[in-house]
């Protein structure tokens, strides 16, 4: 597996939605009309000046679980700049260093 650098991020932001495509009385759209604050955590892929893509998962290939998070709705954020990930694991039985824990 690949080395790298990766940052983890934590939000907390207002989550916001459309509502229903059918019609609505006045007393149901403000019923729906909720603000959440939500929370989320995972791997920083990339931000731009606008919002925050995230993931939750990473393969070799792929990412799984993402999210784009617009900035304009977080109340607060904190990046966790980690060391080098996937630097081996030490097999417990053998006390051999495994760099690949999925090939032996």
């Amino acid at each position: 597996m690949k080395k790298t650098k990766l940052t983890i991020i934590y939000l907390e932001f207002l989550d916001h939605s459309s509502l229903s495509n059918l019609w609505q009385s006045y007393e149901e759209f403000e019923k729906d009309c909720v603000i959440e604050p939500c929370w989320a955590i995972g791997f920083l892929e990339k931000e731009d000046s606008v919002a925050y893509y995230i993931s939750t998962m990473k393969s070799n290939t792929e990412l799984g679980s993402g999210h784009v998070i617009l900035k304009s709705t977080c109340t607060y954020v904190k990046k966790i700049p980690q060391k080098p990930v996937f630097k081996g694991i030490e097999h417990i039985k053998k006390k051999i260093l495994i760099e690949d824990p999925l090939i032996m």
